[in-house]
């Protein structure tokens, strides 16, 4: 969805454990794994680290640095932009992970942006993040059902 200072993916369901999904997102050596919108990132899961990702909003893989802002284990992940004074666009972005049961849960990434620049950046940018952002959670969602489904079956 987007809005005039967000853009979020759709609210999914993933029939796995929330704490299977979290393993996932906190795991950057593997992102190629499942996410094609942003198949690689190098940092450290550490509040105010740096993480460098590449991502593709539809023109080829680029280069992007954000920073770790929060971790709230197995719920909540935030990277945001440098956020310097004067920028013409702030960026918060939030993966939010929301356990159901045992077995399921739900995942959404929205990034909230402020600053003068918000509006041309989301009429030009939007549909690619949000395309982008959709790419992830289903990446996300199908890498963890597969992972779960495994898993269990090892377990029979």
């Amino acid at each position: 969805m987007i809005t005039a200072s967000s853009v979020s993916s759709e609210l999914i369901t993933i029939h796995s454990p929330s704490e299977v999904v979290w393993s996932i997102l906190i795991d950057f050596e593997h992102y190629a794994l499942w996410n094609d919108f942003c198949p690689k990132i190098d940092g450290k899961l550490e509040l105010g680290e740096a993480v460098t990702m590449q991502v593709d909003l539809g023109f080829g893989l680029q280069k992007n640095v954000e920073y770790i802002t929060k971790i709230e284990p197995y719920h909540t992940l935030v990277w945001s932009m440098e956020n310097n004074p004067g920028d013409p666009i702030h960026a918060d972005r939030y993966q939010s992970v929301v356990s159901l049961n045992e077995k399921c849960c739900t995942y959404e990434t929205v990034d909230y942006f402020s600053g003068d620049g918000v509006a041309l950046m989301i009429e030009q940018m939007g549909q690619q993040i949000e395309a982008g952002f959709n790419q992830c959670a289903r990446g996300l969602k199908s890498r963890a059902e597969d992972l779960y489904l495994q898993t269990n079956r090892d377990n029979i």
